[in-house]
């Protein structure tokens, strides 16, 4: 008899094959692929790395398109005329450190910019001693020096610290100290079309003027049924693996116990 896998990782199987005939998709949403409604009801939206772009409106954008941060999303939007001229990630303040929400203008625009809060200390010798260091917490040794963590396309809030800037983004996560943290690509884009004095506005929920709120919600049953599937699909694969890997160390025993007795006879 040929190698079998054990009864409890078939019936696991039966279970997950059954799970996936029974995860349908749900009938897609009929928006035209390329616009926002598209957008906002495919791959996961709010919590995808991608980035909505409608260049005809990013053309037309200027230093009075107003920005809004949407911290329950973790998504920025630009809006030109009232639509959304471009969507994307941010990675906003963690719970010790809460983004403040509010409506601010740009106060100061600095290409290259470092924080001089948060960073990292090094020795005499130039080597670091600490990371992700509080420069009013923690102590420089004698000879060294704190070193800024970098906020390139820097866009000044307040004067105590908010900001928008180039930083490591998370789909859906916040992960900043406070700051607004934007991928490089939009964070140039914004810089280029912002000056001082553009409203930027930090609020907790969708905004009111946000024009896609019907399509985002009727399209969530959908991006629900297409995650459900997708974690069955993978659920089985692993399962299949399993199985293989199962057979596979019956077919490694079974040749071992064949050499050992060849080597015997």
């Amino acid at each position: 008899m040929g190698p079998r896998i054990s009864p409890e990782l078939a019936a696991k199987i039966d279970a997950a094959e059954k799970e996936l005939r029974e995860a349908r998709l749900l009938e897609e949403p009929p928006h035209l692929p390329g616009t926002y409604e598209h957008f906002v009801t495919h791959n996961g939206y709010p919590k995808t790395m991608s980035i909505y772009r409608d260049e005809a409106l990013l053309k037309r954008a200027n230093h009075r398109s107003p920005i809004y941060i949407c911290l329950s999303q973790q998504r920025g939007r630009l809006y030109v005329g009232g639509k959304v001229a471009a969507d994307w990630p941010v990675s906003t303040g963690v719970a010790g450190h809460p983004t403040q929400t509010g409506s601010f203008r740009v106060l100061e625009k600095k290409i290259s910019y470092a924080s001089n809060l948060y960073g990292n200390i090094k020795d005499a010798k130039g080597k670091t001693v600490r990371y992700n260091a509080t420069s009013t917490k923690h102590t420089v040794p004698e000879g060294g020096r704190f070193v800024g963590s970098p906020m390139p396309y820097w866009q000044r809030l307040t004067w105590d610290g908010l900001g928008m800037h180039v930083g490591k983004v998370r789909a859906g996560t916040p992960l900043s100290h406070g700051c607004i943290r934007t991928p490089r690509e939009m964070a140039a884009e914004l810089f280029r079309i912002t000056a001082c004095g553009t409203t930027v506005n930090v609020v907790s929920d969708l905004e009111r003027c946000y024009p896609a709120r019907d399509a985002l919600f009727n399209g969530r049953g959908y991006q629900d049924s297409v995650q459900r599937r997708m974690e069955a699909q993978e659920k089985l694969a692993k399962l299949r693996k399993e199985a293989e890997a199962e057979i596979a160390a019956q077919e490694k025993a079974r040749a071992a116990a064949e050499a050992a007795k060849r080597k015997r006879g």
